[in-house]
C-alpha cells in the first residue's frame, strides 16, 4: 500500500486496519464507500427532513412545516407531530413488510422440507416439537408432519385478522403485558393485517392524529415480534440448527484467488445453506478443480453472512464471513 493508514481512532472510520485499507483502495480505483457518500450527504442535508417535518406523500405536497415561521400545518391540514409519526411508521411498516416476508419464507420452507421437496432436513427436532406443543399441534406425528402442521400454523398466524386470536401471541407473551395491550389498544392481530391497517391509516386526510399513527406503530411492532419474528427464528433453528458458540475468521480479506469464492449477500440464508450443502460435495469441488482451483470457498456476508455463520462452523468450504462491510 502506496499510503499510510492514520493510527489515531479518531481519524478513521473503523479499528480495522483492512477496512482503512480497503477504503484507500475503494478511493483510488475511483469509487465511492458508504462513508464517502455519507459525508458528501452531510453537507445538503435538510433541515425540515432531519425532524421530520417534510412530507411528499401527496400531489399537494412536497409539504414542510416550520413551527417557528410557519406554515404550520401541511397542505391536508397535518400538523408537526402527526407528520413526524407518519413519517416514522411508515419506516415501521418497511421493516415489518420485510420481517414478513422472510417469515413467509421461512414457513414455506419448512412446509416443503417436511414434504420432501427441498434439499434441507429437519436439524433440531427437540425444538419443533417444543414448538408444536406450545401451539397446540399434535406430536404423536412424525417430524415431517409435524414440520408440515406447524408450518401451516405459522403461516395462518401472519394473517390472523382483528376478530380472531393469535395463538403465537398467546402462547409467547407476557400474561402481565397481553392485558396492558388490550387497555390501550394495541394487541397485535397478524402481520398482514396491521401492515395493511398502518400503510392504509398513512395515506392523505386518514388518520392526521400522532397518538393514534403511534398506537398503530406500536401494535404493528407487537405483531412483528410474535406473528413473523419467533416463528421464523424458530424455524430457521429447527431448518439448520440452534446456533451455538463457536470460532470464526471474521475479516475484509475474505478471497482467496486460489479459490472459486461465492459471496452470499442479502437477508435470507436459503440459497446460501443450500449452495454451502452442494458447495461441501466431492462432485463440485472437482468441477472447480478441474478448472485450476484449489476448490470452492463458500464466504457470507450482511445477514446471510450472519446467519450461516451461526448456524455452521468454520472448515475447508466454509471459511469466513465479512461481517456487514461488504454490502457498503
Amino acid at each position: 500500500m502506496s499510503e499510510a493508514v492514520l493510527e489515531k481512532p479518531k481519524d478513521r472510520v473503523s479499528y480495522h486496519d483492512s477496512v482503512e485499507e480497503m477504503l484507500v483502495r475503494i478511493r483510488d480505483d475511483g469509487l465511492s464507500s458508504v462513508f464517502s457518500r455519507f459525508d458528501e450527504q452531510e453537507k445538503i442535508r435538510c433541515k425540515f427532513c432531519l425532524q421530520g417535518l417534510s412530507c411528499q406523500l401527496c400531489t399537494n405536497g412536497p409539504c414542510r412545516i416550520n413551527e417557528q415561521k410557519g406554515p404550520e400545518k401541511g397542505a391536508c391540514g397535518i400538523g408537526p407531530d402527526a407528520m413526524a409519526m407518519r413519517n416514522l411508521l411508515m419506516r415501521n411498516i418497511m421493516g415489518a413488510a420485510t420481517y414478513a416476508h422472510h417469515a413467509y419464507e421461512a414457513f414455506r420452507t419448512l412446509k416443503e422440507t417436511g414434504k420432501g421437496n427441498t434439499t434441507f432436513q429437519i436439524t433440531d427436532t427437540e425444538k419443533l416439537k417444543w414448538m408444536c406443543e406450545k401451539t397446540g399441534i399434535d406430536t404423536s406425528q412424525s417430524i415431517n408432519e409435524m414440520a408440515t402442521c406447524l408450518a401451516e400454523l405459522l403461516d395462518r398466524e401472519m394473517k390472523v385478522n382483528p376478530d380472531q386470536h393469535s395463538i403465537m401471541v398467546e402462547a409467547f407473551a407476557p400474561k402481565k403485558r397481553k392485558k396492558i395491550w388490550h387497555e390501550l389498544n394495541i394487541y397485535p392481530s397478524g402481520i398482514e393485517h396491521e401492515v395493511q391497517n398502518s400503510i392504509a391509516s398513512c395515506l392523505t386526510n386518514v388518520d392526521g392524529d400522532y397518538v393514534s399513527l403511534a398506537k398503530k406503530a406500536l401494535r404493528l411492532g407487537l405483531s412483528t415480534i410474535y406473528t413473523a419474528q419467533i416463528g421464523l427464528e424458530m424455524t430457521q433453528d429447527i431448518l439448520f440448527g440452534t446456533p451455538k458458540p463457536h470460532e470464526v475468521d471474521v475479516d475484509m480479506g475474505i478471497m482467496d484467488p486460489d479459490y472459486v469464492n461465492i459471496a452470499f449477500n442479502g437477508h435470507q440464508p436459503w440459497i446460501g445453506a443450500a449452495a454451502l450443502m452442494k458447495a461441501k460435495t466431492k462432485e463440485f469441488q472437482d468441477l472447480a478443480k478441474q478448472c485450476g482451483a484449489k476448490g470452492i470457498h463458500i464466504v457470507g456476508s450482511i445477514e446471510t453472512g450472519q446467519e450461516l455463520l451461526q448456524r455452521f462452523e468454520m472448515d475447508e468450504v466454509f471459511c469466513r464471513t465479512d461481517g456487514k462491510l461488504a454490502g457498503n
